[in-house]
This record gives structure tokens, C-alpha cells and sequence, in this order.
């Protein structure tokens, strides 16, 4: 399958400069509760675009604008030894940058509380007076996902130590693992709203006609990595089905070779093994797969300008892309009965019914949902026939995106999980 090459996407991007991206969060800070100036040891990874260093420097950059916090960090081992800073960067500012990595380390022994986020899970420090480890799974925890397996679980949970994860979901299958329920605490994850916001009618006007794309064409995304749980086949299944009765449909994915070694190419070449001529050479000249890393603005923009975000997904954690381009006022259509419920809870986002599943996977117990593929379908193609979104302010679906993902704020994270801490 033909990869769409970076100049469309760089293309793309330049045309949505924003005026005034500071990279901070333009929610005020919470009120100061307490004077005691709490000493915070933050195990985790920092730099790259992994799902949790990227949760680790958000949190880190809402905890920093705090009065009552001082925070030191040390860097846990990568989970894959190809990963670096310069290749899978994380896109933050350089002022946020100079923050993140300007935080020193210090003994475990010295702070208040450790709060350790990384994978495999480490366990606690004996000499820790405190320490609360994150914990995500999206098909269901293992004992794979330990440092050492033979650990008790109960060391997570002894004295004041803490487990925290980000959705119900999650907080479900680490119980079914065997933590102790009283001691598993969910913490959403939050988003930038100063970064994350959405384009002006002007900036999608102009980006459409510098990149070709008629004015009557309605834009999907999902920037996913391509794995099962994500259901990607499902949506690339869906849109093809779709632009046989609706030429002017686009959609947008995210190629992950770099970061996981996993090329959206696989997804596509499954799904046209499965059903042979659906992927005609025109619906994959429909699809356009971003090939390099992007910066957290140039995310941002990209979120902004299509029309929905579509996410079938089968398993999360939390899926914090849904709640990025809520953030940017683009509208969902998303999986029901799954990690997003915790936040998906507007009318701008479609729900596709799903069915709960228990079973054996790659020979290990899962749960998952099944998302209903024809109602993937026709929810896609109501959305197509609605042709192009008008922008934030004069459509109702944006406003309301928008609106939901303002209750969401990393500092409002912040506070939560300092309550813990």
C-alpha cells in the first residue's frame, strides 16, 4: 500500500499556524489549600511520544505551576531500546522542554511521595515513605506487565502506597488481576487547552484549497496506533464501504514504524486480504497516512481541521486522542461501553454500541468490546451525508466538543492527583 509522502502533511500544517501558541494551559491554576510544600519524586520516562512520558511531562508541567509542590525526577529504563529523544521526540516546547528536563534527581528516602509511572510496574521502595505507582491496561493486566513477577501484589497497596490508572475500564482489569479494589484510585488524564483549541472558518478554508480537498469534503481521523485493540481494520473497512455511495469523504491515519515498528500499511493490507477489491485505487487515494513524528501544536492543528474523529476501539486505557479533539471542537464517533465513557459524555460524541467480551487472546484472558461494525457504518455515513463541518462558534457539535473537554483541564489533573500524593 502507498504511503502519502510528508510534503502533504507539512503542507497541512503550515497553513494552521496559530498567532499566540504559548503551550501552556490556559486553565487557572486551583487555589492554595495548604502551605506545606510537598517534596514529589517522579519515576517515569520523559522526552518521547510514548502514551505515558507524554502523561508523565503534561502532569509534570500542571504540577510545576504549583506553589505548594516542589518536584524532582528520575528517568526509568526505556521499554524498547531503539527509543530516543531525537527520533520520537515529544513534541513539547522549548520553554516546556527546558522544565521537563531541568528536573534533578534525588533519593527516594528524602521525599514526601513517590509517584512512579513507567512500565513494566517497578515495585515500591522499602525506604519510600510513600510511593503511588500508575497503572494502565486496555485488554487486561498480566504478570508480564511486572518488573518481578514474584512481588506480591499486596506491596503496591501496603502502608499509604497507592495504585492510580486512568479510566473505570483500567481500574476493572488491574481487580480482576488480583490489586486490592480499595486501593486502585482512577485519575483521569486531562488536556493543554491553550494548545488544543479550534481553527477559525478562515484557517480550514484555506487549508482545504491548499491542499486540493473540494469544499463539499467531509475529513476523518484517527492517529491510533495501528494494533487490534485500536480497531483501525474496522474503520478502514467502514470508510471504504462508505465511499462507494460518498466520493468526497477523506480519512487521515498515523503511521507508528517509528515509535512501535508498526506500519498502517499492515492494517490496510489485512483488510484488503479479507475483502478482496474493497480497496480499490481510489479509496486509497482517499487515505492519507502521516508519516512522521508531529509536534504537539502540529497535532493540535491536525485535530482541528477534519471533521470527526472516529475511534472504533475495542480496548483502552483511556484513549486520550478522543479527548484531544474534543479539545479542538471536532465531534466523535466512538466506541460505547469502553474507557471513553468517563469522558465522552456530550452530544457531540456518537456512540457505537459494543458488546462486552470476555475470552482468551494470543493465549492470554482479555476483555474487550465489540464494536457493532454496521453501526460504525451508518453513523459514518450520517456523517457524510452532513457533509463539512462548519467551525467552532457557528456549529452546535464543535461547541459542544469543546465544551465537554473544558472540564479536563491538566490542572485540574493536577489537583486530583496531589490529593493523592
Amino acid at each position: 500500500m502507498k504511503q502519502k509522502s510528508a510534503s502533504w502533511l507539512q503542507r497541512c500544517l503550515a497553513l494552521l499556524r496559530h498567532p499566540d501558541e504559548t503551550g501552556a494551559d490556559n486553565a487557572a491554576p486551583p487555589p492554595e489549600t495548604q502551605t506545606r510544600v510537598r517534596r514529589i519524586l517522579i519515576a517515569g520516562w520523559r522526552g518521547v511520544s510514548h502514551s505515558l512520558a507524554m502523561v508523565n511531562q503534561h502532569q509534570i508541567l500542571a504540577l510545576a505551576r504549583r506553589s505548594d509542590v516542589k518536584l524532582f525526577h528520575t528517568d526509568m529504563p526505556w521499554a524498547m531500546a531503539h527509543w530516543n529523544k531525537q527520533a520520537h521526540n515529544a513534541g513539547f516546547s522549548e520553554q516546556d522542554n527546558v522544565l521537563i528536563e531541568g528536573l534533578q534527581s534525588i533519593d527516594e528516602a528524602e521525599v514526601d511521595c513517590v509517584y512512579r509511572i513507567c512500565s513494566p510496574l517497578f515495585p515500591p521502595n522499602p525506604q519510600a515513605r510513600k510511593t503511588v505507582s500508575f497503572a494502565v491496561t486496555e485488554l487486561g493486566y498480566e504478570s508480564g506487565s511486572l518488573q518481578n513477577p514474584e512481588i506480591p501484589l499486596t506491596d503496591f497497596t501496603r502502608g499509604e502506597n497507592l495504585l492510580v490508572t486512568p479510566s473505570r475500564w483500567s481500574r476493572d482489569r488491574l481487580i480482576d488481576f488480583g490489586f486490592d479494589e480499595g486501593r486502585v484510585r482512577v485519575v483521569r488524564h486531562g488536556v493543554d487547552l491553550a494548545v488544543n483549541r479550534p481553527a477559525s472558518q478562515e484557517e480550514l478554508a484555506v487549508q482545504r484549497q491548499a491542499l486540493g480537498i473540494p469544499d463539499d469534503s467531509v475529513i476523518f481521523l484517527n492517529v491510533g496506533v495501528p494494533t487490534w485493540n485500536k480497531g483501525i481494520d474496522l474503520l478502514v473497512r467502514a470508510f471504504a464501504t462508505i465511499f462507494r455511495d460518498h466520493r468526497n469523504i477523506r480519512l487521515i491515519l498515523k503511521d507508528a514504524r517509528g515509535l512501535y515498528g508498526l506500519p498502517v500499511d499492515t492494517v490496510l493490507q489485512s483488510v484488503n486480504s479479507a475483502y478482496p477489491g474493497l480497496l480499490s485505487a481510489d479509496v486509497l487515494n482517499a487515505i492519507h497516512v502521516i508519516p512522521v513524528n508531529l509536534s504537539q501544536a502540529d497535532l493540535c492543528r491536525m485535530f482541528g481541521f477534519v471533521d470527526w474523529y472516529v475511534s472504533p476501539y475495542r480496548a483502552e486505557g483511556f484513549n486520550l486522542p478522543v479527548l484531544e479533539a474534543q479539545a479542538c471542537g471536532t465531534p466523535l464517533i466512538v466506541t460505547s461501553g469502553g474507557a471513553t465513557d468517563d469522558f465522552c459524555n456530550t452530544d457531540a460524541a456518537w456512540k457505537i454500541p459494543g458488546t462486552f467480551r470476555r475470552g482468551i487472546l494470543n493465549g492470554k484472558a482479555c476483555c474487550w468490546v465489540d464494536p457493532e461494525f454496521e453501526a460504525l457504518e451508518k453513523l459514518m455515513r450520517h456523517a457524510a451525508a452532513q457533509g463539512p463541518r462548519r467551525a467552532y462558534g457557528a456549529d452546535p457539535l464543535r461547541n459542544a466538543a469543546r465544551q465537554n473537554a473544558e472540564q479536563h483541564s491538566w490542572d485540574q489533573v493536577a489537583s486530583e492527583l496531589l490529593a493523592l500524593l
